[in-house]
């Protein structure tokens, strides 16, 4: 059973974990958002809309005390402080398996913004800021998190959680596109995401999982980051 365990340990602990989402934001502490434009303005938060689960506007109040409202389609990068409960729980949410604690409890200790863009969606057309969930391996790919992914199931053993779930979507930003990648539709789209790295793909070829998104993502922004200068 012990030797079982710490198979399952060493296997868990190889991969890379997206952060989990954070949904609740504070009132007092300050953000940033960079307006289309360029400009930049520091604020706190006074209000947030959403459609289908995604940032379509945002209210708050400058530092010299004038309150504004901007949509999505005036904004290009978000920046909004969580709250301390969020940012706990967001901890808890991490370390509530074996395999997140031991993937994501350094990146969890310094996340002090929660980071979102705009990006333009088909299904249906619109645009709206998504919560990016690979901070620091995104500059090839950027993977945002799906407010109403489902969730895959956890592995247990002998009443310990070994691996949580993972999310069945996510919005990605690759190859000049954003859409929302499904699990089922992965071994099609393992291909037109990774064929330009080609140690990547001659490392798994046709053995790939969606369990290892996250680590395929952070591969290829690690490994094949000289194609990117090409």
């Amino acid at each position: 059973m012990l030797c079982l365990l710490q198979g399952l340990l060493i296997v868990s602990a190889s991969a890379q974990q997206f952060l989990p989402p954070i949904e609740r934001y504070s009132g007092s502490k300050p953000g940033y958002l960079i307006l289309k434009t360029g400009e930049r303005i520091e604020f706190t938060l006074d209000d947030l809309d959403r459609k289908r689960g995604l940032i379509v506007n945002v209210a708050g109040k400058t530092a010299d005390g004038k309150k504004f409202s901007y949509s999505a389609e005036q904004i290009q990068e978000l920046g909004l402080t969580p709250s301390d409960y969020a940012k706990l729980a967001s901890i808890s949410e991490s370390t509530r398996s074996i395999t997140k604690m031991q993937r994501n409890q350094v990146n969890e200790s310094g996340r002090n913004l929660v980071l979102f863009y705009n990006e333009q969606l088909d299904e249906p057309k619109r645009e709206a800021l998504l919560q990016l969930v690979n901070p620091g391996f995104e500059s090839r790919i950027r993977v945002y998190n799906d407010p109403f992914a489902a969730e895959t199931m956890g592995v247990g053993f002998a009443g310990v959680q070994v691996t949580g779930g993972m999310d069945k979507s996510f919005y990605v930003r690759a190859n000049g596109k954003t859409f929302r990648l499904k699990k089922k539709d992965y071994d099609k789209a393992f291909v037109d995401l990774f064929s330009s790295c080609k140690g990547l793909m001659t490392k798994y070829g046709k053995d790939f999982a969606w369990r290892d998104f996250c680590y395929h993502v952070f591969m290829f922004d690690q490994e094949c980051v000289d194609l990117a200068n090409k």
